[in-house]
């Protein structure tokens, strides 16, 4: 996050508890609020800490798209040594990978807490002041919304902890949560500045503030909850992105991907992305492993060539084939090779579906050197303008049916199909389709654009379809695949209701005496 967390990400490591327990006990420092945030340096380098959540590897700059995201119908986590995970559905309360990403993303929220309450005393612009505030606003907005996708009900801390021994807090209903996160970034969408003042994609926009918060109203309007209304609400946020006339799709969905390997800021397409950065060897340490974990599989063992790769995530049959013919996106989405310890090519066989993994970040295309076997200084993208695209297309599907959504998804379609994104289409473009027909249009239509990107499991929960996809691609993988792949159907027939939220993790059950467990833990 070179724009925002090399003003020193560190210092607020030093001011806010640990974050062992999003209500730690123990400071890891003297600093404290009482003598910090008195100039707009202090202020600026404490809101980096609460970015830098965003980028870790833990997070959006590696586990949450690879991870926790592995397992739906567009993809499986193709690897045979970590028997025990999320993307294996053999965890429990005490998972590692679960915890951490409670904790981190409590971690976050207390930071801005931390924030919030002491910016008030800074000596800096008034107006720069608002700006933070809203950033601030909304990006714990934004990790308690992931929490309640994840948890569904949780703790609802709005201020700093106080008290070493107050650390019981009970469980906020999931509905309760989601009224906080509206009112939140609501607030933050009239505080923070526009991207054309911004810049670069790595700072909280108003079209971020704006997409999220569309995202937000989708899955409130879905299960579990259910409030349809919200899609109203989802129609007319997502329509502010479009109606605002500052973004576009880039024309080459390849480019999207290459921009981000290259450190090459896109922000009419890409609106909001982690700030990765650097080979992990220097002081920030702020590399992520998008494109090392999920790349195009590589055995390289030179660091001047090209970076190593593992092939963690690869495509199901069902992905594959949903793309028809002349869509660009299906042989850049999806591997059509390896490269060996040089980066040679070794082309997959065309009937070899299973041994393809997710090709969007490449390896091939980073220019910092030297590389690091681990760690990249590839963006992710969190939200970009496709997606709020085919957001619109299914919110106005859903409030008045297709005839007035065929504009958006349609733009999204042509440039998969290399076409000018505001020109008609015949190859490309759908028509005639009912409101239940669209509806499974769309669905298809987010697989294809955004697989891959950390945000099919959540669709797929709040259509309902999860637990009815997973059983499917069991049997896909049963009658297609090789005995090579047979166990990522073994993998799949282990989901069950429960696996739609995850579990407390069992220390937070520990030492929270008000905390209940989750149906099924």
């Amino acid at each position: 996050m070179k724009k925002i967390l090399s003003i020193t990400s560190l210092v607020l490591l030093v001011i806010v508890s640990g974050c062992s327990k999003f209500l730690d006990k123990k400071p890891i420092s003297s600093v404290s609020p009482t003598n910090y945030y008195n100039n707009e340096a202090e202020v600026n380098a404490a809101v980096a800490g609460v970015y830098s959540i965003a980028a870790m590897e833990f997070m959006w700059g590696g586990r949450i798209p690879i991870r926790h995201n592995a397992s739906t119908d567009e993809s499986f986590y193709s690897v045979t040594n970590q028997p025990i995970g999320p993307w294996w559905f053999t965890y429990d309360a005490s998972d590692v990978t679960v915890t951490e990403m409670w904790t981190y993303l409590y971690s976050g929220i207390e930071r801005a807490n931390v924030v919030l309450a002491n910016i008030g005393k800074a000596k800096m612009d008034d107006t720069k002041k608002a700006v933070l505030i809203g950033e601030l606003k909304f990006l714990r907005a934004f990790y308690y919304f992931t929490l309640v996708q994840y948890w569904g009900d949780v703790p609802l801390k709005t201020t700093p902890s106080s008290s070493v021994n107050n650390v019981d807090l009970a469980r906020t209903p999931m509905k309760d949560v989601y009224t906080f996160i509206e009112k939140e970034m609501k607030e933050a969408e009239a505080a923070v500045d526009v991207v054309t003042a911004i810049g670069n994609t790595e700072r909280i926009s108003r079209s971020t503030v704006q997409g999220i918060l569309a995202r937000v109203y989708l899955q409130w309007a879905g299960e579990p909850l259910k409030a349809t209304a919200k899609y109203e609400d989802a129609r007319q946020y997502a329509l502010k992105v479009v109606q605002s006339n500052v973004h576009e799709l880039n024309p080459s969905y390849s480019q999207i991907y290459i921009n981000e390997c290259q450190d090459i800021d896109e922000w009419k397409e890409c609106i909001w992305e982690t700030g990765n950065w650097g080979n992990n060897s220097d002081a920030n340490r702020i590399g992520g492993r998008i494109g090392n974990e999920n790349g195009v599989k590589c055995s390289s063992s030179n660091d001047q060539v090209v970076g190593y790769a593992y092939g963690f995530n690869s495509t199901t049959y069902k992905l594959f084939n949903l793309y028809k013919a002349g869509d660009l996106r299906r042989d850049w989405a999806i591997s059509t090779y390896t490269l060996n310890a040089t980066g040679v090519k070794a082309n997959i066989a065309a009937n070899n579906i299973y041994a393809r993994n997710c090709a969007k970040w490449r390896r091939e295309f980073e220019l910092l050197r030297p590389l690091n076997k681990n760690y990249t200084p590839t963006n992710f993208p969190i939200l970009r303008y496709a997606d709020v695209l085919l957001m619109l297309a299914e919110a106005e599907n859903e409030v008045n049916g297709p005839a007035n959504a065929y504009q958006y998804i349609n733009m999204v379609r042509r440039r998969g199909y290399g076409k000018p994104a505001g020109t008609p289409d015949v190859t490309a473009d759908l028509t005639g389709l009912d409101q239940t027909s669209f509806r499974k249009a769309v669905q298809d239509e987010r697989a294809m654009e955004l697989c891959f990107e950390g945000l099919r499991k959540q669709d797929l929960i709040r259509w309902g379809l999860y637990l009815t996809a997973m059983r499917d691609q069991a049997l896909e993988i049963k009658a297609r695949a090789t005995a090579t792949y047979q166990y990522a159907a073994t993998a799949a027939e282990r989901v069950s209701e429960r696996h739609l939220l995850y579990p407390i993790p069992s220390n937070e059950m520990s030492l929270n005496k008000l905390m209940v467990q989750n149906p099924g833990w």
